[in-house]
Formats: structure tokens, C-alpha cells, sequence
């Protein structure tokens, strides 16, 4: 794996998580972690529970093995024809799929936010917001799919990169319809963004050679997807299962609760997003070709792993050391206090433990899943979803809503510690690489300690990530890890 292509999709992943918080600002200024802003979180999740399984997780998983097989080995024209009859199936299911949710929105919220039946009014508001929201989930599935193509050919900025005409889009509209609509605008921010990163999208799929065709009903390879699909809907249930379970417990806790996890969740999923999830989209397609060409994948895994790693324990370690700066930057505006900006932060600490781990089970997943081996993952996950049920309660009783992300983190663990054991081989490989970028992390977090508590949040956020960089790098590079070595050589 080239950390080019990596590169390209993080700097394009780094330009729309920016946007991203650049939304959460406006969201924290306009609303902080009122009941509002806990309704639109709820009716946001609610569509994005299918996301993970219609979107870049599940659909591509059952789709892009099927598409590379069909591209390396039949040609442009067989993939085009897989593909045209894979979308009018998927259409269908999301035209099902959004109807019933919008139907039976007041019975998913009494599941989903059980404490919100209590306050009629924010119940009602979570209604309205949840049926404005939920056509979302067709735009963002058809982009996923689209997002899936692209990587195929090895269009990383471009995928990574798109999310910002979602973000963007939602902040215009909010900031235009505040005043007369108020959270509502939020929500039509939402549809409107989906459809412009759709849009964004599309215009590359032409310069490809990708081109519709007539679809059929019975394709041979809509079929084999079919039969993929089930495990990995599973699968990538237990997950959205999880997240939903946090907020249903979060509902039951103080009123601002829901709102505290999801700025700390966004933030955690910063580094996620441009480390794991920017390796795992790279892999995906990567591992894919290999096995429909009947090539060892050893050194994909190998080289997907070491970037993972190299990416994300020293970004945990550098966001531990500023979290609290960073979230009185980004959030303490207009209606977020400095109360709130602790309460975020003392939950993202629990976030973090987990980034590593959650990153690699992104990359090793999809190792599964180009094998066509979609039980395994899912087996998988449902015992960490157990794990994590459990967890999430009895931990909620002893700290609160820290609880919920702690118990996030630790199923994370387990999770990543299942899925490599038929590749423990391959971790033990690297066990000295990952050992160096232990040790270099721990030696550069140490000043940013010392800065952050004399310095105002700006001033920590700037010379702290500097100088993690810069002792990073020179310990790394003494120790002489490769990559660092060749990109220095570069």
C-alpha cells in the first residue's frame, strides 16, 4: 500500500472533518447542548442507523469485491451492467426502507429515545426532525456507492473530500433559516447536502467509463451480493445496534448528556476518519484486485496495519494531551460554556483509548470482507455488541455518561482482538515498529503536558502540536522507522 494514496484521502478527509467541526461550531453556538439539539441528534442517528449498512460499510462490502471481480476478469462493459442492475435493486430497498421510517417514526424514537417520551414537546420535535431528515439516507447510500467506484480507480481526494459540500451546505442553510425555522433548518440543511455531495460525485463517474445500462432482475452478480449481504447487514447492525444503545441510555441521564457524547464523538472522529477509515477505504479495493487475480495479500495487510498504526496511536496521544484546548476552541461560543467544555472533554478522554483499535477494525474487516468471508466479521461483532451492552450498563451506574464512551472503547478492544487472531502472525511482524511509535509518542506528549499549562487554549493547541510533531519524528526517525525514514528521505 502506498501512504501516497492514504495521503491523498486524508488531506481530503481533513478538509471535510474540518467542515464537519466547523458545523459542530455553529450547531454549539446556536443551541450549546439544549433539548433541541439532543432532539436533532436523535432524528440524525436515526437514518444514519442504515447508513453503516447502506452506505460505505455494508452495501460496499457485498458491492466492490463483486464490481473488481467483474472489472478485472470480464471486462468495462460486464461491470457496467453488474453495476446499472446493483443500484436499481438498491434504490428499491431505500425507497422501502425510508417510507417505513418515516411512517413509523413516533414507534423508532419510543425505542430509540425512550427518556424523550417523558417531554411531549421535545418528543414531537424529534418526530418532525427524524421525517425531514430520514430521505437522507438515499442520497448518502447512492454516494457511498458512487464513493466505492471511485476508490476503485484510485480517486482518494476525491472521496475523502466530499463530505465537505454536505457540511458546508448545512451551515448555509442554518445559518439563512435560523432566525425563521430554527433547529428545522438544520434538518433541511441536511437533505440539502446530500443532495449536493451526490451531485459532486456523479460528475467523476463519466471521465471512468462508468455508464448505466439497462438493469436486470436476476444478474448473476447482484445475486452473489444478495448472498453477502445478510451476514454483513449483521454485522454492521450489531454496530448501529451499539450506537443506539449509547444514546438510549444517554437519554435516560441529564439533559444534555446525548449532546456532550456526540461533540466528544465528533471530535474522536477526526483522526478516526483520517487515519482509519483513509487506510481501510485505500485497502478495500487493493485487497479486492489481489484476490479476484489470485495474489498474495500478505503485504497489503501488512502495509495497511504499520500505516494504521503509524497514523493513529500518535494522534490518540496528541489529542489526549489537547483535548481540553481544542474543544474550548472549536465548541466555548455563544450558547457553550466553559462547563460544557469540560463535560466534553472528560467523555472524549474515554473516546480516545479506543482510536487505535477502532481503526484497525476497519482495516482487518475489510481483509474479511475481500474474501467474501462476511460470517466471520459478524459473528464478531455481535459478541462485542454484547460486550458493549454490558458494559455501557454497568459502567453508565458508576460514571455517568463517561460510561457509555468507555464502554465504546473497550468493546473496540475486544473487537480488534478477535478479528486478527487468524492474522496474529502478521501483528507480531510489526510488534517492534509498533513498539517505536509507543515509545515516541509517549516521549513527545510529555512537553505538550508542560505547554498546556501555561499557555491560553490557542497558543497550547499550536506549540503543543508542534512540538509532538517534531519529537515524533526525530524519535521515530532515530529509532528508524521506515516510513518516517522514507518520507524524510522524500
Amino acid at each position: 500500500m502506498k501512504l501516497k494514496k492514504v495521503g491523498g484521502f486524508s488531506l481530503g478527509t481533513l478538509i471535510s472533518r474540518l467542515s464537519g467541526m466547523g458545523r459542530e461550531i455553529v450547531f454549539a453556538y446556536l443551541f450549546g447542548s439544549s433539548s433541541a439539539m439532543d432532539a436533532f441528534r436523535i432524528s440524525f442517528n436515526i437514518p444514519n442507523m442504515f447508513r453503516d449498512f447502506f452506505g460505505e460499510g455494508g452495501m460496499n462490502a457485498a458491492f466492490l469485491p463483486i464490481f473488481s471481480e467483474y472489472r478485472t476478469l470480464k471486462g468495462k462493459e460486464s461491470a457496467n451492467k453488474y453495476l446499472s442492475s446493483f443500484l436499481f435493486f438498491l434504490i428499491i430497498m431505500l425507497i422501502i426502507v425510508v417510507a417505513l421510517g418515516v411512517i413509523f417514526s413516533p414507534e423508532i424514537i419510543s425505542v430509540v429515545a425512550k427518556g424523550f417520551t417523558s417531554n411531549p414537546e421535545q418528543f414531537s420535535l424529534t418526530v418532525r426532525l427524524t421525517r425531514i431528515i430520514f430521505p437522507f439516507l438515499i442520497l448518502i447510500s447512492l454516494a457511498s456507492i458512487v464513493m466505492g467506484i471511485l476508490t476503485y480507480f484510485d480517486r482518494f481526494f476525491i472521496t475523502g473530500v466530499y463530505p465537505a459540500f454536505f457540511n458546508i451546505s448545512v451551515i448555509i442553510i442554518i445559518l439563512l433559516f435560523y432566525q425563521r425555522f430554527g433547529i428545522m433548518g438544520a434538518a433541511i440543511g441536511v437533505v440539502a447536502g446530500g443532495v449536493l455531495q451526490l451531485l459532486f460525485l456523479l460528475l467523476f463517474l463519466p471521465g471512468e467509463g462508468i455508464r448505466i445500462k439497462k438493469p436486470r432482475w436476476n444478474h448473476p452478480g447482484v445475486i452473489n451480493s444478495l448472498r453477502l449481504l445478510g451476514p454483513v447487514f449483521l454485522a454492521y447492525a450489531a454496530t448501529r445496534i451499539n450506537v443506539t444503545v449509547t444514546l438510549f441510555l444517554a437519554s435516560l441521564l441529564p439533559e444534555g448528556s446525548i449532546s456532550y457524547l456526540s461533540y466528544a464523538y465528533r471530535i474522536m472522529q477526526l483522526p478516526l476518519g483520517m487515519f482509519g477509515v483513509a487506510v481501510a477505504i485505500v485497502a478495500l479495493p487493493e485487497l479486492s484486485r489481489k484476490m479476484a487475480s489470485n495474489e498474495s495479500q500478505v503485504s497489503t495487510i501488512i502495509h495497511s496495519l504499520r500505516a494504521v498504526f503509524l497514523l493513529s496511536i500518535p494522534a490518540s496521544f496528541l489529542l489526549f494531551g489537547l483535548r481540553l484546548p481544542a474543544i474550548r476552541i472549536l465548541y466555548e461560543h455563544g450558547a457553550f460554556s466553559i462547563e460544557d467544555s469540560i463535560s466534553t472533554a472528560s467523555i472524549l478522554l474515554y473516546y480516545i483509548i479506543g482510536i487505535p483499535f477502532i481503526a484497525g477494525c476497519k482495516v482487518i474487516r475489510n481483509v474479511y470482507f475481500s474474501r467474501k468471508d462476511v460470517k466471520t466479521p459478524m459473528r464478531i461483532s455481535y459478541v462485542t455488541m454484547a460486550i458493549n451492552i454490558l458494559l455501557a450498563l454497568i459502567l453508565m451506574n458508576k460514571m455517568g455518561v463517561k460510561g457509555l464512551a468507555l464502554a465504546v472503547s473497550i468493546a473496540g478492544m475486544v473487537q480488534f482482538s478477535l478479528l486478527i487472531i487468524p492474522y496474529i502472525d502478521l501483528l507480531l511482524n510489526i510488534l517492534s515498529f509498533l513498539l517505536k511509535i509507543i515509545l515516541g509518542s509517549i516521549l513527545a506528549i510529555i512537553p505538550v503536558y508542560y505547554i498546556t499549562g501555561r499557555f491560553s487554549s490557542l497558543n497550547s493547541l499550536i506549540l503543543g502540536s508542534l512540538s509532538f510533531g517534531l519529537i515524533f519524528i526525530v524519535v521515530t526517525y532515530i529509532l528508524k522507522t521506515e516510513e518516517i525514514c522514507r518520507v524524510l528521505k522524500k
